[in-house]
């Protein structure tokens, strides 16, 4: 979920925030609903053209900020964190992969719009 996303905010006040381009606003709410109870409120356009909406703030961002934050992040320790869906929403949000459920088989839909 983090691609496109930041983190933002001070140490135990982190919180993630998901911005893309309008035309985006299905993917948008994807990850929206994929976040539940982490987001603070709905996705919302900006005036500056994108769609986003940001999480609540959780110790669990403050882990990732660790994590990813540093210049000697070891990529073997990141690697053990990302899942097929992962990588799928990495390649999507870099445009290389576009994600749409209607043409997934029963089995793929059923995995990726798990929550």
């Amino acid at each position: 979920m983090l691609g496109d996303g930041r983190l933002i905010g001070m140490p135990r006040e982190r919180r993630l925030r998901i911005a893309h381009r309008a035309r985006r606003r299905d993917y948008v709410l994807w990850k929206y609903e994929r976040l539940g109870p982490f987001a603070a409120e709905p996705p919302a356009e900006r005036d500056d053209g994108l769609v986003g909406f940001e999480t609540l703030s959780h110790p669990l961002f403050d882990d990732l900020s660790r994590l990813l934050a540093s210049p000697f992040a070891r990529h073997d320790v990141i690697d053990r964190f990302l899942r097929p869906l992962g990588l799928a929403v990495w390649l999507s949000d870099v445009g290389r992969l576009e994600l749409d459920a209607n043409t997934f088989l029963p089995s793929q839909r059923e995995l990726a719009l798990a929550v």
